[in-house]
C-alpha cells in the first residue's frame, strides 16, 4: 500500500502536531499567564496612583497636569521606565522560545526519522508544526498585547502612543513581531539543527526587528505640515512630530539656528512669529493614524513571519536529510 493511501487527514496531522509540542505550549501559556497577572496588578497600582494624584483626568497640556504627573512618578514610578524595558524585550522572545526548539529539538533528538516514515511525510508533519505553533502564538500574543496596552497607559501621558517602546507593545505590532521571531527561530532550528542557537536567533530577531520598524515607519503614509506663528507648545494631541523648521517672511527656508540667533530671548521669538512674518512648520503624523500604522506594520511583519515559516518547510522538504 503507497504511503499516499495511508496519509492521514489534515485534521490528524494538526491534532498530533499540537500533541507532540503539548510540552512546549503549556509552559509558554504558564509563562505568559503568570507574566500577565504580575503586569495586571501592577497596573492596577500604577492606575490607582494616576487617579489618587490627579494625573489620569486633567489637560496634559497644563501647568497642573504636569505637576500631577511628577507627582505620579515620583510616588508609583520607580522602576517603570525600566520595567517597560523589560516587557519590551519579554513580549517579543516569546515567539523565540517556541519557534527554536520546534524543528532543531527533533533533528537533534533524531526523532524526524521516525515521524516522517508515519504516512503524513516531512513536509505535512513540519507545516502542521508550525501551523499550530503559530496559531496558538497569535491568538497569546494578541491577548498579552491587549494587557500590555492596558497597563502602559500611564507612560503614555507623557511620551505619547507613537513611543517606539509603547508602539510595539500594542496588540496588531506585538502579534506580528512576535511570530517573525518565532519563524526567524524554526527557520534557524530547521538549517542548523541545534536549539539554542534557533532560539538565540529568533531572539535577536524580535530585538532588531523595532529598529527597522522605527526607520520606515513615518514613510507609511505621507506626513502633514501646520504652520504656526508662536513656539508656545500646542494642545497635546498624540500626534507624532517628524520634524520642525522656519521660515522668513519671503516664505524662503531658513536653517534653525539662523532663526533662533535673530533673537535672545523667548520673548523675542516669539515676537518674530507673532509680528515679524517668520513661521514655524511642524511636520507630523497625526494621532488618528495610530492604528492605521498599526494594521501596515503588523501586515508586513506577518508576511514575513509566513515566508521564514515557508522557507523553513522548503528547507526540510529539499534540504534536510
Amino acid at each position: 500500500m503507497s504511503s499516499t493511501t495511508l496519509a492521514p487527514p489534515r485534521s490528524a496531522v494538526l491534532r498530533a502536531a499540537g500533541l507532540r509540542h503539548r510540552p512546549a505550549l503549556l509552559t509558554l501559556l504558564t509563562v505568559m499567564a503568570a507574566v500577565s497577572l504580575a503586569l495586571l496588578l501592577h497596573g492596577w497600582y500604577l492606575h490607582t496612583g494616576l487617579d489618587r494624584t490627579g494625573a489620569a483626568a486633567c489637560d496634559p497640556s497644563t501647568d497642573a497636569c504636569l505637576a500631577a504627573y511628577k507627582r505620579f512618578t515620583r510616588t508609583y514610578g520607580d522602576g517603570l521606565l525600566e520595567l517597560d524595558s523589560v516587557v519590551y524585550v519579554l513580549g517579543g522572545v516569546f515567539g523565540a522560545f517556541l519557534g527554536g526548539p520546534l524543528l532543531a529539538r527533533e533533528f537533534e533528538h533524531g526523532t524526524v526519522r521516525f515521524a516522517w516514515t508515519q504516512g503524513a511525510g516531512r513536509t505535512r508533519w513540519t507545516a502542521g508544526g508550525l501551523a499550530v505553533g503559530g496559531a496558538v502564538l497569535a491568538v497569546v500574543a494578541a491577548l498579552f498585547g491587549l494587557l500590555l496596552r492596558w497597563w502602559s497607559e500611564p507612560l503614555a501621558i507623557r511620551a505619547g502612543v507613537f513611543n517606539p517602546d509603547l508602539f510595539a507593545l500594542a496588540p496588531p505590532v506585538l502579534v506580528g513581531r512576535v511570530l517573525v521571531a518565532f519563524g526567524a527561530a524554526a527557520l534557524a532550528g530547521a538549517v542548523l539543527r541545534r536549539t539554542v542557537v534557533a532560539v538565540g536567533v529568533g531572539m535577536a530577531a524580535s530585538v532588531a526587528l523595532p529598529f527597522l520598524a522605527v526607520a520606515v515607519r513615518s514613510h507609511y503614509m505621507a506626513p502633514l505640515e501646520e504652520p504656526m506663528h508662536t513656539l508656545n507648545a500646542m494642545a497635546v494631541d498624540d500626534r507624532w512630530v517628524l520634524d520642525v523648521w522656519f521660515s522668513d517672511p519671503a516664505g524662503n527656508r531658513i536653517p534653525t539656528d539662523d532663526f533662533y540667533r535673530l533673537g535672545d530671548s523667548g520673548g523675542a521669538w516669539q515676537s518674530l512669529l507673532r509680528d515679524g512674518g517668520y513661521t514655524v512648520h511642524q511636520v507630523y503624523q497625526p494621532a488618528e493614524r495610530f492604528w492605521p500604522f498599526q494594521l501596515i506594520e503588523s501586515g508586513w511583519m506577518i508576511l514575513l513571519a509566513v515566508a521564514l515559516c515557508a522557507a523553513a518547510v522548503w528547507w526540510v522538504r529539499r534540504r534536510a536529510v
